[in-house]
């Protein structure tokens, strides 16, 4: 009979703090998306034949994204709003009057934070890698081609250029963006003045001011005219080898590690994405920690009254760790901070620092 009791007032506060975590997603999915369409309204005013229908299509395919990116602030504000009502209520001496410490409160109300956080990497970040593809192939048709030309796929990279010849699409094995060269390229030309010219391979392509120098070229399988090398005019310079059009977010956990190996094959940089796969795989972590940190803040003196400077710190605590975790991730990305400490040192930190006040409240 106890344990059923127990179990039935567990279910009850895990519930009741899963339904303040959604209600505050869902306040903040729609409110951003708002914003969001208003930005888009405001950029393509200027534009002819764009309607509204279409703004409010990529609203609607960047709904994803935008979750992903707010679970973790809809966490903090439910679990403050949770943490009040049962600060209010003293509901929460309930559990420790039924045997259950304080520590075994938080390590059960965790519960909640840890399966969002499964939630978020295992259904929710393909569902945003999904979505993302969609999304930037209709945010292209409105706004047009970024600057990014390589992408990247399972035969190696792509580059989209414009020469002297036409429309060039190549393709390349390896890329050495040091020395801004492609190993055995292959230039596929489009719509090009010189009808028998379409594909040319060679064993090395060099930029260079604006301007490919192709070592060995043969043309459709022959040699050109003898000659050892062969130049086509280009719009890329070597700053633009750099980067590829593959967003770290189009890519779901299960895909980045594939895509990384294809980044080290090809000898594109592959830095930012191995940071975006730990800091996914860090949000359980960080989810947890902001629940205890604020929970613990908010418990720290018992009070029927608001505890107003409770709520302050917790929500300047929860946005310093925000700016923080943005500058161990700049550290990682630019190579100055092994990834493993740019990507998990914050959300260790943050719940390191929420089990330390409860260790306090304890004794």
């Amino acid at each position: 009979m106890y344990i059923n009791f127990n179990q039935k007032l567990v279910s009850y506060f895990l519930f009741k703090l899963t339904k303040y975590i959604l209600f505050c997603w869902l306040i903040l999915i729609v409110l951003i998306s708002f914003f969001d369409l208003i930005d888009l309204n405001n950029k393509t005013r200027l534009k002819e034949n764009i309607s509204i229908d279409s703004l409010f299509l990529l609203t609607i395919q960047n709904l994803p994204l935008r979750a992903d990116e707010l679970l973790f602030y809809s966490i903090l504000f439910g679990s403050v709003f949770y943490y009040l009502e049962l600060r209010k209520s003293q509901e929460f001496l309930i559990l420790r009057t039924n045997g259950i410490s304080l520590w075994r409160a938080f390590f059960i109300i965790s519960i909640v934070p840890l399966i969002l956080g499964l939630f978020s990497i295992l259904v929710l970040n393909p569902i945003v890698s999904f979505s993302q593809k969609i999304y930037s192939v209709d945010y292209e048709k409105i706004f047009g081609k970024g600057n990014y030309s390589i992408s990247i796929s399972n035969q190696g990279l792509w580059l989209r250029d414009r020469s002297n010849l036409g429309e060039t699409i190549i393709n390349g094995s390896f890329l050495d963006t040091e020395r801004a060269r492609i190993q055995r390229p292959v230039f596929f030309l489009i719509n090009s003045d010189t009808q028998s010219t379409k594909r040319i391979d060679a064993d090395w392509a060099y930029l260079d001011n604006y301007v490919w120098k192709l070592e060995n070229p043969m043309v459709n399988g022959e040699k050109f005219n003898s000659s050892t090398t062969l130049n086509i005019k280009s719009v890329l310079n070597k700053s633009d080898l750099k980067y590829t059009s593959n967003l770290p977010y189009s890519l779901s956990f299960y895909e980045i590690a594939k895509f990384i190996k294809v980044l080290d094959n090809t000898g594109l940089p592959s830095l930012g994405y191995k940071v975006y796969f730990h800091k996914i795989f860090s949000q359980p972590l960080s989810f947890i920690g902001i629940v205890v940190l604020s929970g613990a803040i908010i418990f720290m003196k018992y009070s029927r009254l608001v505890p107003v400077k409770a709520v302050t710190f917790s929500i300047i605590g929860s946005f310093l760790y925000y700016f923080i975790q943005r500058l161990f991730i700049a550290l990682g990305t630019s190579e100055q901070m092994p990834i493993i400490l740019a990507t998990w040192l914050p959300s260790v930190v943050l719940l390191g620092l929420g089990l330390l006040i409860i260790s306090f409240i304890e004794e």
